[in-house]
């Protein structure tokens, strides 16, 4: 795994920035959007991991998943939102 550099975790995130683009993400976006400004790369994630465990949120892919669990783990995060993620998906 590559070492933890901000850029790179920026990159990624940003990649998942477009779960966020739809009419019930509007606010999660806003906050979204004000985290990756300030660089509070672990708020930003968590703002995604939340959005996603909406209720309203229908599916999430695999690859989104894996994504998610590969920042964590990147950016050594523990916390329970990868496990909610997994178990989610296979509702």
């Amino acid at each position: 795994m590559e070492p933890y550099t901000p850029k790179g975790v920026a990159a990624q995130l940003q990649s998942l920035r477009s779960i966020l683009l739809t009419e019930h993400g509007h606010s999660f976006l806003d906050l979204f959007d004000e985290f990756m400004r300030e660089q509070e790369f672990e708020l930003a994630l968590h703002v995604v991991c939340d959005y996603i465990l909406e209720p309203n949120f229908l599916t999430v892919s695999n690859a989104t998943v894996e994504q998610v669990l590969r920042l964590h783990t990147e950016m050594e995060i523990v916390d329970d939102c990868v496990e909610d993620l997994q178990n989610r998906n296979l509702v």
